[in-house]
């Protein structure tokens, strides 16, 4: 295959592959912790049924160096139709063991593996690689998998046919296997999948042309086409937008269909798999039956019971020391006994657990925030013909944590640029406040010397910030402290960034952005490519942030735990206020389009009976109601923010009204004084009309609803 959206069948022996075997004592005693072996966490049989099994793998090995473990004696069974998502920090093993599952050699050091005879497998890859002269309908269409080779079969034996060489057998052939591969409607089927994940916009295009996130859409596309047997997705949601994600999720709905994943998508776990496997990081591995709520609630339990033992071995490892220290003689074997329990037990203390060391962020400080921070003023934007903001204008408050959501391309990363001054406006302005100082999380870690070791760019980062604040983020702490606050340990310190995984180098980007104390954080997909707890502590971290912060994310958790309204990009330049959460923004487009499909409809039934303007006419006042009633439900949250501004606002007229008396004879203080007092009535004057309006938009949506009722 040309590309990394690989698909492949089981060979025709269809049993197991077999990896060299080792000494099986010495696996077990390598696998020993405080005297206990790690497995999976459950029986040794798969609950995989017999005739149903699609996949069995046991006694999995993997280590990074032949010394630290990836994973270890892991046992994974897949039935048909059964959904799993691997889940662990960064460097657990987790892509290499969707590897090893799929059938691709990686270097497993032992273990086997078995997949249903003729099994049809389809691997997306983080990175898919295509032929780069290729167009995106060609590296669609031209997989080797049965349905294409199914669907070029037969257009092989129809243009024999148009050149008069028609072969019935081969005809009758070619169509059965059409059928029973359901591959009449391939090329609606597919035109759907590109549209509702985002490609359509650039079906012309050739591979080669296409950015990463791109290119991973197609080979999405292409895999749900295909249907295959079992799907192994490798961080799927990167790169989508919610309704990409939205889309996935219904169609790995399908009952038939075996799902093993890769995500950090939290919702998209729980709303697509039944069971996850967790990888500790340090070989260990456990099955978690239902969403990712519950394997949290497993986990925190299992960390509980091991700090317990931890405890009791160390009350009993101080006793027995004790007794050791006298030095006793090991004449009976009641002693010989104790002495060697001992050993067991200084083996016990010695274990770590399988808590993992989670990234410490602590509470990051801000710099301070002076009463501008940023405001937009009927700011335009065009790229061409595209509208990307039209007449956008808003002031930010201190303290916001503010979502954008929309379709790629709608002008959300474009707002931010014309925020940091990357991108002039057409007309309108944006006005940054002297104190603001932004802090921006772009979705790629790019380093200027990507073979600096970590711990020398580090010390560069600590040095500046130690210069322009007096250290990382305001605090006094030493370059190995930060290291170390940020999960990079003894091993990881001297390697070179470009030897990072992408996770961690999202981590050592992290630590960047928040070095300088900003009071403006922008996080472009900040969830993309952290492990899950890393993105949960930075979640604690915002949550106590108390400068502003702007999401750009597709991952509906995060911003529905952090964000306390959305901008909602309709990718035609406007941009409306949503009050809500992520979720209820979803359902309420849902509903909406719902029912303006209904309401299409209706109006079709009675086109007969309507002129052209009419329908016209009836077309625009459902639009206008459907964008009166979207204003209302977000009015009395808007109506609350101006009036609080209306009462500043009062608060500085009256003060420039005792500075003009003060002011006295002196004209020139006068007139300055004046004239900050006229722009301050005017912004007022503008409050005032917008508190106006929105009361007769909800008084004029109350009506509405009262009609329908």
């Amino acid at each position: 295959m040309s590309h990394a959206r690989a698909c492949s069948t089981s060979t025709p022996s269809g049993a197991r592959a077999r990896v060299r075997r080792v000494d099986r004592d010495a696996r077990t005693n390598a696998g020993k912790r405080g005297g206990e072996v790690y497995k999976d966490g459950r029986k040794a049989n798969f609950d995989a049924k017999d005739r149903e099994s699609v996949l069995s793998a046991q006694n999995l090995r993997q280590t990074y160096d032949g010394e630290r473990y990836q994973f270890l004696n892991v046992d994974v069974g897949l039935s048909e139709g059964q959904k799993m998502a691997i889940v662990g920090p960064n460097g657990s093993g987790k892509s290499t063991l969707l590897q090893v599952l799929g059938g691709r050699a990686v270097g497993l050091e032992d273990g086997e593996v078995w997949r249903r005879k003729g099994l049809q497998v389809c691997f997306v890859d983080q990175e898919p690689a295509f032929d780069p002269e290729l167009t995106v309908l060609d590296a669609v269409y031209t997989s080797d998998t049965p349905v294409m080779r199914a669907l070029r079969r037969y257009d092989a034996v129809v243009a024999a046919a148009a050149r008069g060489e028609l072969d019935e057998p081969a005809m009758s052939s070619a169509i059965a296997d059409m059928d029973a591969l359901s591959a009449w409607d391939l090329e609606e089927k597919t035109q759907m999948a590109l549209k509702k994940l985002g490609c359509d916009a650039f079906l012309e295009n050739k591979m080669g042309e296409l950015s990463g996130g791109q290119r991973k859409r197609v080979a999405l596309a292409a895999a749900l086409v295909e249907t295959p047997d079992l799907l192994i997705l490798d961080e799927p949601t990167n790169h989508l937008s919610v309704e990409g994600v939205e889309y996935l999720e219904e169609q790995l709905q399908n009952p038939k269909l075996t799902v093993l994943l890769v995500s950090h998508d939290r919702m998209f776990i729980d709303n697509v798999c039944q069971d996850i496997l967790e990888l500790d990081g340090r070989g260990g591995s456990y099955r978690h039956k239902g969403g990712y709520s519950t394997f949290l609630e497993q986990r925190a339990v299992r960390w509980s019971t091991e700090a317990q033992q931890l405890q009791a071995a160390k009350n009993l490892f101080k006793k027995e020391q004790e007794w050791m220290r006298r030095q006793p003689q090991a004449r009976s074997t009641k002693q010989r006994a104790r002495i060697e329990r001992f050993s067991d037990l200084t083996s016990r203390v010695n274990y770590r657990g399988t808590k993992t060391k989670a990234i410490e962020l602590g509470e990051v400080s801000s710099s301070r925030m002076g009463a501008i921070i940023v405001e937009f003023d009927d700011a335009h934007l065009k790229f061409g013909e595209k509208n990307i903001l039209d007449g956008f204008t808003y002031a930010f408050n201190k303290g916001e944590k503010i979502g954008l959501v929309g379709p790629n391309g709608a002008g959300k990363t474009t707002l931010i640029k014309t925020m940091l001054g990357e991108i002039a406006l057409d007309s309108g302005w944006v006005s940054v406040g002297e104190t603001v100082s932004f802090g921006y999380y772009s979705q790629m870690a790019t380093f200027r010397d990507p073979s600096q070791r970590v711990i020398d760019y580090v010390k560069e980062v600590e040095g500046e910030a130690k210069d322009l604040i007096g250290g990382f983020a305001g605090q006094k702490l030493s370059v190995y402290t930060l290291l170390e606050r940020f999960n990079f340990t003894d091993g990881r310190q001297a390697v070179q960034i470009s030897s990072l995984s992408g996770g961690e180098q999202r981590r050592l980007q992290l630590l960047t952005v928040l070095a300088l104390c900003p009071n403006f954080l922008i996080l472009d997909e900040p969830t993309n490519d952290l492990d899950l707890d890393t993105i949960e502590a930075l979640e604690d971290m915002l949550v106590d942030f108390d400068g502003c912060v702007l999401i750009v994310s597709h991952d509906r958790q995060f911003v529905n735990n952090l964000a306390d309204h959305i901008f909602v990009f309709d990718g035609k330049g406007g941009i409306s206020d949503w009050s809500g959460s992520y979720t209820e923004l979803r359902e309420y487009v849902k509903e909406q389009e719902q029912a303006a499909s209904e309401k299409e409809s209706g109006v079709k039934k009675a086109a007969a009976f309507s002129s052209e303007e009419e329908k016209e006419a009836a077309k625009e006042e459902e639009k206008r109601q459907r964008e009166l009633l979207r204003e209302a439900h977000n009015a009395p949250g808007i109506i609350a923010k101006i009036e609080k501004a209306l009462e500043v606002l009062d608060r500085d007229i009256t003060a420039f009204d005792e500075q003009l008396l003060l002011a006295g004879s002196n004209v020139a203080k006068a007139l300055e004084i004046q004239k900050e007092k006229d722009a301050k009535v005017a912004k007022q004057e503008l409050y005032y009309a917008e508190w106006e309006r929105l009361e007769a938009v909800l008084a004029e949506a109350q009506e509405l609803g009262a009609k329908t009722a």
